[in-house]
């Protein structure tokens, strides 16, 4: 088991990459302390998350639900997306059998609160969704910032001058985050698009996969059929890749700003100095070596 004790805070449901983060650091032997859902029926995705750990034997693990809703900006909808009789948006991944699946009653804020002062100095926070949960809890336990290890955010596009999405549904609750005194680490687009699943690849994997991969691989033919990607990016893994061995990627401290401009919303831009404010050094993810990670994922989870 590795001695490094996380929460994993997730928009678990979309995109696959979340199913396969939290397989992976279960079976990496991480510390999980729990797992924290976040963004657009956030109850849904914790359902879909005790289902999963279900699977891979670890219903000891606490989930609680989260926040649905940005601090500020109204959710983006995708034409895509799919919603209930109340207009409430159902993950694609979510199936009905997921129902009877009952999480913490505690809520994700107070959870993370809770785990800080628990564990002072022990904790990381690996969000992979966006950052309304964390920002949440900075805001309403500010004594937090000095409690936790730190928090590695799958978030950013540092090469690029694009908003990444996990940002973007929330650049105010970035901007939060990142500036805060936290040490934070942000595993970008820049590494983790280099990071696939190809298909001749998963072919092969489906082949050889046992019992507990079944519900991966159909949670992800789920996510293949309503939004019709090709394959799996890991972005999401790579984020728990880095806690798992910290060989795979390369960081660099640099001094970042979250953008909240209207032409430049949501853009994590790379500034010469930390003189604007909100702006601070952290350490963000330059290189990869994808092969060296991808045999250990690929190892490990399937």
């Amino acid at each position: 088991m590795i001695n490094e004790r996380i929460i994993i805070d997730t928009d678990i449901g979309d995109d696959i990459d979340d199913a396969f983060a939290i397989a992976y650091a279960v079976k990496s032997g991480l510390l999980i302390e729990g797992i924290t859902t976040v963004f657009r029926n956030s109850e849904k995705r914790a359902k879909i998350a005790k289902a999963l750990l279900r699977i891979f034997g670890r219903e000891d693990i606490t989930v609680c639900a989260g926040t649905d809703t940005p601090l500020v900006a109204p959710v983006r909808a995708m034409d895509k997306d799919s919603y209930s009789a109340d207009g409430k948006f159902i993950p694609c991944q979510y199936r009905d059998e997921m129902d009877s699946e009952v999480f913490d009653e505690r809520h994700a804020v107070d959870f993370i609160i809770e785990k800080a002062n628990e564990f002072p100095g022990e904790i990381t926070l690996v969000a992979i969704g966006p950052l309304t949960n964390v920002a949440l809890a900075i805001r309403k336990a500010p004594d937090i910032i000095k409690k936790l290890k730190g928090i590695t955010v799958m978030g950013g596009y540092f090469t690029c001058n694009k908003p990444e999405w996990n940002i973007l549904c929330d650049p105010e609750a970035a901007r939060i985050v990142f500036s805060s005194d936290i040490p934070l680490r942000a595993v970008g687009l820049d590494v983790t698009l280099k990071c696939r699943l190809e298909k001749p690849l998963l072919e092969k994997l489906r082949t050889a996969s046992d019992s507990s991969s079944e519900l991966l691989f159909s949670m992800m033919d789920q996510w293949f059929r309503h939004y019709e990607f090709e394959c799996p990016v890991l972005h999401d893994p790579l984020t728990i890749g880095t806690i798992v061995c910290n060989s795979f990627v390369i960081f660099e401290e640099q001094p970042v700003l979250v953008m909240l401009d209207r032409d430049q919303y949501g853009i994590t831009a790379v500034k010469e100095d930390t003189a604007e404010y909100g702006c601070r050094k952290i350490w963000v993810a330059v290189s990869v070596d994808p092969d060296s990670y991808l045999n250990d994922f690929i190892r490990k989870v399937f």
